[in-house]
């Protein structure tokens, strides 16, 4: 067979079109992975089980819960450290008084403090979608759920398809759970273990080519180098804007001495011209550093180049940047996007 490549006609500028010659996918039992953002937060209300199982039947690689902690230090599933945006609780006036003010990383933030409630009181509240213009039949239907519950979910599937499916957990603000008097990493590792995950040794499965029982992602690079002292599961450093400042020699030499790899935010690598982004990405391979991008909506946030077209900016980040997952909140239109690039490396 004569190696076909691919050439994808992408709209770079608004004047000019552009041919990109993209290398070989690599194959599908290694990666790249679908991290799906909250679960299939696209259909279902974010950090819902519904969401997770719904990701799950859309064979998605991971799914990623953001973990906060209870009052009683019981880990549940909130994006934010505030329970406004996703649930009725301003509308349960038994829970009026707990409205309050905090400085959080010398911010001062305005609402209902998960921290606040026992985790048996966040059973009094329902979910909704976060985002507008999202399908709201399913608002109000679902709780809140616990750590526990996400990892009998996974553990469940797994026993009953024979398919490993990662959960890629987030540690949402450890300094402000430490100023609680909550050691979030210890507490963590504690919890796996209790779960029957290896946290440390040989058998701890850590090649990020495959997909792995349990990633582990924070902002906050003290936390994880903390965590990289205590457990041999990967670990992902998240950056937000400004992400260049990050995409340095001296960043990335550091990055590496602690973390398994970066997720930033796709702006800065979207909006590089192509053969600079592609030197970036490189760059961070050179450290032995994985790369997984955030967030991809296929309602929303679709980068300008790409024209609104979801599948084209996946197929950008994914085949000609090769980068190692992305973070996707439509699985299913990721899945999609694999397979096709799947079919062409196949034919030939």
């Amino acid at each position: 067979h004569i190696k076909m490549f691919v050439y994808l006609l992408l709209l770079l500028s608004l004047s000019s079109f552009v041919y990109i010659q993209c290398d070989q996918l690599p194959s599908r039992d290694k990666y790249p992975h679908i991290i799906s953002h909250r679960g299939a937060s696209g259909y279902l209300p974010e950090h819902s089980l519904p969401a997770y199982q719904l990701a799950i039947d859309l064979s998605t690689d991971y799914i990623e819960p953001d973990l906060v902690l209870t009052k009683d230090g019981i880990f549940v599933a909130m994006h934010d450290l505030l329970l406004d945006d996703t649930t009725n609780v301003a509308e349960l006036s038994e829970y009026n008084d707990r409205l309050t003010s905090k400085q959080v990383d010398n911010v001062t933030i305005t609402g209902y403090f998960v921290s606040d409630f026992l985790y048996e009181e966040l059973l009094d509240l329902t979910l909704k979608q976060r985002l507008d213009g999202r399908s709201t039949l399913t608002n109000w239907l679902f709780k809140i759920p616990s750590f526990d519950e996400i990892i009998s979910l996974i553990q469940s599937n797994y026993i009953n398809t024979g398919i490993m499916r990662g959960i890629y957990p987030e540690l949402k603000h450890p300094s402000y759970h430490e100023s609680l008097g909550f050691d979030m990493v210890d507490m963590f590792l504690t919890q796996l273990s209790n779960n029957g995950f290896e946290i440390i040794g040989d058998n701890v499965p850590k090649n990020l080519s495959q997909v792995l029982p349990v990633v582990i992602q924070c902002f906050e690079s003290n936390t994880l180098i903390n965590l990289s002292s205590k457990t041999d599961i990967p670990l992902i450093l998240l950056i937000d804007n400004p992400v260049y400042e990050y995409f340095n020699e001296d960043s990335l030499k550091e990055i590496s001495t602690y973390a398994n790899g970066i997720g930033p935010e796709k702006s800065y690598l979207g909006e590089l011209p192509y053969e600079k982004a592609l030197l970036q990405i490189q760059k961070v391979k050179s450290y032995g550093l994985y790369i997984h991008p955030w967030t991809f909506r296929a309602d929303m946030g679709i980068l300008p180049k790409f024209n609104g077209d979801f599948s084209k900016e996946q197929t950008y980040f994914y085949y000609c940047l090769g980068i190692d997952g992305l973070f996707s909140e439509f699985p299913d239109r990721s899945r999609e996007v694999i397979d096709s690039l799947l079919t062409i490396d196949s034919e030939s």
